[in-house]
This record gives C-alpha cells, sequence and structure tokens, in this order.
C-alpha cells in the first residue's frame, strides 16, 4: 500500500487525473500552479507539492521532503505566479483526504492558510472538487516512516 503523501502518492494521484475523463471534462479551465506545504508529517519530515495544469491537464508535479522544520520552505515567499498556495499540518492533509474533515472546515480553521487568487479558486470548485476525489481514492496507509 503507498504511504500518504509520498512521491508515490503524488504518482498515483497524478496518473488518476490524467486517467479521468470527467476530470479533464470539469476541469478544462484549470490553469497554473497550485502548492501544497504540508507540516510535521511522518518520518518529521516536511512536504512540499507543485502541481500545474494546462486546460485541466496536469503537465507538471513536484514532490520535495526535508526534515521538520524545513526552514527554507515554511520562509518561502508567495510566488504571485502561482494559483495559490496552501499550508497545513500533516494530521489536517490526512483528515481532508480520510473525509474526516470537510474543506469548509478546514478553510474556516487557523490551521489552514491559503494565500493567492482566492476569487480564481471559487471558479474553479468543481474541478478542485474532483480532484480532490481522486486523490481520495489512492489506498493509502497514514502512519509511516518514509520521508
Amino acid at each position: 500500500m503507498i504511504n500518504y503523501y509520498t512521491r508515490d502518492w503524488v504518482e498515483a494521484v497524478v496518473s488518476r487525473l490524467r486517467e479521468s475523463a470527467e476530470f479533464r471534462s470539469a476541469a478544462r479551465k484549470l490553469n497554473g500552479t497550485f502548492v501544497f506545504r504540508v507540516l510535521d508529517g511522518p518520518g518529521n519530515h516536511d512536504r512540499m507539492t507543485t502541481w500545474t495544469f494546462r486546460s485541466g491537464e496536469c503537465v507538471d508535479w513536484t514532490y520535495e521532503s526535508a526534515a521538520t522544520p524545513w526552514e527554507a520552505m515554511r520562509t518561502a515567499e508567495y510566488d504571485n505566479s502561482w494559483i495559490m498556495r496552501s499550508t497545513c499540518p500533516y494530521e489536517m492533509m490526512a483528515d481532508l483526504n480520510r473525509g474526516d474533515m470537510s474543506p469548509v472546515r478546514a478553510l474556516a480553521s487557523p490551521r489552514y492558510q491559503v494565500e493567492g487568487r482566492k476569487t480564481m479558486l471559487l471558479q474553479m470548485m468543481r474541478a478542485l472538487n474532483l480532484w480532490n476525489e481522486l486523490a481520495a481514492q489512492v489506498e493509502v496507509v497514514y502512519d509511516h516512516d518514509s520521508a
């Protein structure tokens, strides 16, 4: 089974995004780069992923991990070319992925930070929700020690 929020997990999500005709159709207006910073994860590592979309297709992605606290990542300036950057603890991201927490509840929490073009995000909600659904379909283990 795949460890959650690892390179293998990101690859599995990208594969699902690319294979889903429903996602590609709903996400036609999904363009730009989305950055997720996940803090204090298993193995005492912070993680960062970037996902770049062009007309609903995930054309590029990155996964990085470093020992907690990864100061360079945590203090990096927001890049205005991105659509958004979110930051939250690993446990919160895992709760979102499991469906134990709704995105609305996460957004209302001071532990979940979103920077970027929020009005654009609202226009992309259907595609973003489908992205989350496809990510949640990847079978994962949450308690693991790998970086």
